[in-house]
Order: C-alpha cells, then structure tokens, then sequence
C-alpha cells in the first residue's frame, strides 16, 4: 500500500508540473488566432501597448489587397 501511495504522490506531483509550466510560443500563438490575433506579440501590445485591435484587422486587409501596377 505504501509503494502505491508514492507512486500516486510522483504522478500527482508530474501532473502538477506539467500545469504550471509556462506554454511554448507555438501554443501561444495558435491561442492568439483564436483571439483574433495575427500571433502572440501583436496579441501582447495591443493588450499591454498603445495600439488598439484595429491594427490586426489593416495588417489583414494589407495581406489581402490586390497590387495593381
């Protein structure tokens, strides 16, 4: 029983670990676009900067526009 109880307390342990670990800039990035956001350092300064979401939609509009010449 004593053997199952630390097996439990080392799972429990790994667990807990793996929850408070800071995400890779992948996952931060694929959140981003669930936001709306082109990737996680446009989502940072607009949230913390002094830029407003307006920004991601013309960089979007930028990317669609057709060149003319």
């Amino acid at each position: 029983m004593e053997r199952k109880q630390h097996a439990l307390k080392k799972l429990l342990e790994a667990v807990e670990h793996e929850l408070l670990r800071k995400p890779n800039a992948k996952t931060l990035d694929r959140l981003s676009l669930l936001a709306g956001f082109q990737d996680w350092e446009t989502f940072q300064e607009t949230l913390y900067g002094e830029t407003d979401g307006g920004v991601n939609f013309e960089l979007d509009q930028k990317k669609e526009a057709p060149t003319t010449k």
